[in-house]
């Protein structure tokens, strides 16, 4: 979004943001600041709706809450990405159709004359005639080539910047659907991905399995040690889990300090074992602060499992996971739910 205000205005809205930001104890980012300014300068209707009605629930403003309103109705990475890729094309298409029209001229221009000199050598009575229209020939054929050669560098131009325009796109996709913090896919691009697996799990009538993982005590870490620590300690978890992953599992950052792992083809016993890995993994990790080496304490994560019912929209299934989760963490946390013990 463009900030187009005057001075004054634009500094009593950053004002206003870091109030908010201060307020609800959010780490001072460019996703809060982000969305803090665009609600004080009202501009975002359905943003400023949407946090209007928490504020009016008196529901929890929490750095993950913002990043969810954030994905949903600022960054809107996808529609960025077609609004670029139009505006490539329709240049390219302009260029490209200059190219053909002007070389096209030529090449007609040419068949033409080479048309006209076709009848003058039919006509020719003497050598030093049909000399002159041979000559003639000769000029516009080569002319012809010469044209076409253009018309063909032209081309191959073109085609070079079709490729680059290709890449861009890919890079841009990419960028809109990835965490900037962890890597990891962000909830959109969770969401994509997620469709694909669920289209392939009906073709082959094998389901997935989903773990939400959700850091213990996350504010505690912020609190004591400063949102960068904290910020360095989700990049840490999330390395940890694709270490623990196979190839063709998906990871994604779901939202602030909880993770979501979708595993194609295996069952709940399959990724109750993949969450113990991760468990008894952080139970032997010691985390120390860089800078001074001072402890952190023990890290752990809960964990909820739920597996995909065929048909099943995504909502359900991530209601199942999240309700494991919020049993696990009501059961003291450190802990693995599944599914089956919500019964």
């Amino acid at each position: 979004m463009a900030y187009l205000e005057e001075r004054n205005r634009a500094g009593e809205y950053l004002r206003l943001a870091l109030t908010y930001i201060a307020k609800y104890n959010l780490p001072a980012n460019p996703v809060n600041y982000t969305v803090w300014y665009e609600y004080v300068a009202g501009k975002n209707m359905k943003l400023k709706k949407a946090i209007d009605a928490s504020l009016d629930a008196a529901k929890p403003i929490s750095a993950g809450n913002v990043e969810i309103l954030y994905q949903k109705y600022v960054a809107d990475g996808d529609r960025i990405v077609i609004s670029r890729l139009l505006t490539k094309i329709a240049l390219m298409l302009k260029d490209i159709t200059g190219h053909v029209l002007e070389t096209e001229g030529d090449l007609a221009g040419h068949g033409k004359n080479l048309g006209e000199l076709a009848d003058q050598i039919s006509k020719a009575h003497d050598y030093n005639e049909i000399k002159d229209v041979v000559d003639q020939m000769i000029v516009e054929t080569k002319e012809l080539v010469d044209s076409g050669k253009r018309l063909q560098k032209r081309m191959k131009i073109s085609s070079e910047d079709l490729k680059q325009l290709q890449q861009d796109l890919e890079k841009s996709q990419q960028e809109a659907q990835t965490d900037v913090l962890t890597s990891l896919l962000n909830k959109r691009g969770f969401e994509k991905r997620f469709e694909l697996e669920r289209i392939r799990a009906k073709q082959n009538e094998i389901p997935f399995s989903l773990i939400m993982v959700d850091i213990d005590h996350f504010k505690k870490v912020n609190d004591s040690f400063g949102h960068l620590v904290g910020d360095s300690l989700l990049k840490s978890i999330a390395n940890l889990l694709k270490s623990h992953l196979r190839k063709n599992d998906i990871a994604s950052r779901y939202g602030g300090e909880e993770f979501l792992i979708l595993l194609p083809e295996t069952g709940i016993q399959g990724a109750k074992a993949a969450a113990q890995k991760i468990r008894d993994t952080l139970a032997t990790k010691e985390w120390k602060l860089k800078e001074t080496g001072k402890p952190m304490g023990k890290i752990t994560v809960s964990m909820g499992i739920a597996l995909y019912k065929l048909n099943e929209p995504e909502e359900a299934l991530i209601k199942r996971v999240d309700d494991a989760l919020y049993l696990a963490k009501n059961r003291g946390r450190d802990q693995i739910v599944t599914q089956d013990e919500l019964m």
